[in-house]
């Protein structure tokens, strides 16, 4: 058996063999421009060094480039050698930092064993991992495309940013990108009429009160606002123009990709495991799915293995009487985060993760710190679910019996406390308030006046 090291670079790869003695036995640079196929190129190469070249050992920094899998995806057994590691090899060692040197670093750190076999996810997995990064990728695009069109909004029209609020998408929501499209500047927008924005809003979508909303609009945009010169504002009407049109891409470009995610998320083998967990839903499962792969019980061994990968395994630093416990920043920034995401939604969600969350706050741990013990619980019992083929039990994985007194419960959170719903009965006893106004000044829907303030059902 031979052992290689590649290291690589965006015009070449270069290769060294040593033998089990630790001797140099081959060098050679591969060029991308110079052959079609690098990976036929390396296997020529490897055929006159050893008898059994096929049983060769590739070791590289980086198995995900396009080198790496093609190798493995023809058989070559490839591993994976930590950069930073070889970092510390090379200085200890007083190794010169070149392409030719490196290989040989990997090469030599390959057969002393301190390289990771790379295990492998099926198809499915692989598949599903390159969507879901670049749906994260689309997100983080539009909510960039979003931030550059309120920052434009802000320097000529700061009303449109709080014209549609949060509750129906924001800047984001169909209906705000069509009149904006119409009526990029004030002079543009305080000449749209009432009958105007109704077509604007029934052509975004909207179908319920569509004239009270072209009605309330009309009145925002009527409304006194500093102007500019009309030349400056329609330059800036055009930047505003541009910068809607780069949103509209990305929101389209994020809904298309989240329905190509939904599609490989149900066709991964754990999705039927990860679905029945409360709270999480198709985003964050798949997210969590595309990161951990379907092969956890190869790839990492231990669930604490892959809590470690996850970032959520604490890290102690002692030095004489000072100790200190810390996050693991070596992780995976995805796995982390979709973790950090997963666990704050489970806590309105399910009764077991709110309790625990409840009680690792009233024992002085921050909302973060919380949150992070809590994904390691989460990503524990995932593993523990698709290492046994079990089902996700909330009871069994937080330790309680559903059907006992004194179970934990999810809290209901009313929409409005008992203060609130006694000042919108005066406010409703007075003459000439409707429902609607009471439901606008506490920010609630008339369904929840007529509900939890009246005592009664909306009749329609």
């Amino acid at each position: 058996m031979i052992f290689a090291g590649c290291d690589w670079s965006d015009q070449w790869i270069d290769v060294a063999v040593v033998d089990r003695s630790g001797a140099v036995v081959g060098e050679t640079r591969i060029v991308y421009a110079e052959t079609p196929d690098p990976v036929a190129c390396y296997r020529e190469f490897l055929a006159p060094l050893a008898r059994r070249w096929r049983a060769t050992v590739t070791g590289i920094e980086d198995v995900n480039i396009l080198f790496a899998r093609a190798l493995a995806a023809s058989g070559l057994e490839v591993v994976h050698v930590d950069p930073t590691r070889a970092a510390r090899h090379r200085t200890a060692q007083g190794i010169p930092k070149t392409d030719r040197a490196d290989a040989r670093l990997i090469a030599s750190m390959t057969l002393a064993g301190q390289a990771r076999p790379v295990v492998a996810s099926s198809p499915e997995a692989e598949a599903l991992r390159v969507v879901a990064h670049a749906h994260r990728a689309a997100v983080a695009r539009r909510t960039e495309a979003l931030h550059a069109l309120r920052a434009g909004l802000m320097r000529i029209w700061p009303t449109a940013v709080s014209a549609w609020p949060a509750s129906v998408g924001g800047l984001r929501s169909a209906q705000a990108r069509a009149v904006l499209a119409a009526a990029p500047t004030p002079r543009a927008a305080a000449r749209l009429n009432r009958t105007a924005l109704g077509v604007l809003l029934s052509t975004a979508g909207r179908k319920r009160s569509v004239q009270r909303e072209a009605e309330r609009l009309r009145m925002i945009f009527h409304r006194p606002a500093m102007l500019l010169d009309p030349r400056v504002e329609d330059a800036e009407g055009l930047r505003i123009s541009h910068l809607l049109a780069a949103l509209d891409h990305a929101v389209r470009r994020a809904d298309d990709l989240e329905r190509d995610l939904e599609r490989h998320y149900a066709a991964h083998r754990f999705h039927p495991l990860v679905k029945g967990v409360p709270g999480i839903g198709t985003v964050l499962g798949a997210y969590l799915l595309a990161e951990i792969g379907d092969r956890p019980v190869e790839r990492f061994g231990s669930g604490r293995s892959l809590a470690a990968y996850a970032g959520v395994a604490p890290v102690t630093w002692a030095s004489g009487q000072t100790v200190r416990v810390a996050f693991r920043r070596a992780s995976s920034r995805n796995l982390r985060s979709t973790l950090h995401t997963t666990a704050f939604s489970l806590v309105g969600h399910s009764p077991g993760v709110h309790a625990y969350y409840t009680m690792r706050r009233s024992s002085g741990d921050a909302h973060a710190t919380a949150l992070r013990k809590l994904g390691r619980k989460i990503v524990l019992c995932l593993y523990h679910c698709m290492a046994t083929g079990l089902p996700y039990d909330d009871g069994a994985a937080f330790g309680y019996d559903p059907a006992a007194d004194g179970a934990p419960s999810l809290p209901r959170q009313l929409p409005l406390d008992e203060e609130q719903i006694v000042l919108a009965r005066d406010m409703l006893a007075a003459p000439g308030t409707t429902v609607a106004a009471t439901a606008r000044t506490f920010g609630v829907s008339t369904q929840t006046i007529y509900r939890h303030v009246l005592g009664r059902h909306r009749t329609r």
